[in-house]
């Protein structure tokens, strides 16, 4: 994989890209193994703005474009509101697939927690119905320099 991701204080935007080469082998317990479907590479473009709403919150919506082939490509789009550099929520929809919300809180300038709920309304809903996420972030080496995107998504 490889990708890039530009930012500053309120805008950032990124590509990416997973599985790069095409393959149909595998390596499994010091094997090569011949696979029955073939590795395809993944392509990922996302960006977004940061608006101040007021002195104290910011709003950050934002979009990202998936490409799988031969899928059609797929985007999702998204808003996080933040008060201060303390607690945000945010929520999404991904086209013809789900719908998300999340939530975070910065317990310190090292440590934060955040929850995120996917709920699937496509035909996957059938084997899912819905995904639970929590996160524990260390920000090592971190003080918040002008260097690290804290307000970003």
């Amino acid at each position: 994989g490889a990708g890039v991701w530009l930012y500053s204080s309120r805008f950032f935007a990124g590509l990416s890209a997973q599985q790069i080469i095409p393959q149909s082998i595998y390596f499994s317990n010091n094997t090569v193994k011949q696979q029955t479907g073939k590795l395809v590479p993944h392509l990922f473009a996302t960006a977004g703005y940061r608006f101040m709403v007021s002195d104290e919150i910011s709003m950050t919506p934002s979009v990202m474009l998936k490409y799988v082939q031969p899928l059609p490509a797929q985007f999702d789009l998204n808003a996080k509101f933040q008060y201060l550099d303390l607690l945000w929520v945010g929520a999404g929809y991904r086209w013809k697939d789900g719908f998300n919300a999340m939530a975070g809180l910065n317990l310190s300038s090292l440590i934060n927690v955040s929850y995120s709920y996917d709920y699937t309304t496509s035909a996957l809903s059938t084997l899912t119905k819905g995904t639970h996420e929590i996160i524990l972030g260390f920000l090592l080496g971190n003080r918040y320099g002008d260097w690290c995107p804290k307000n970003v998504w």
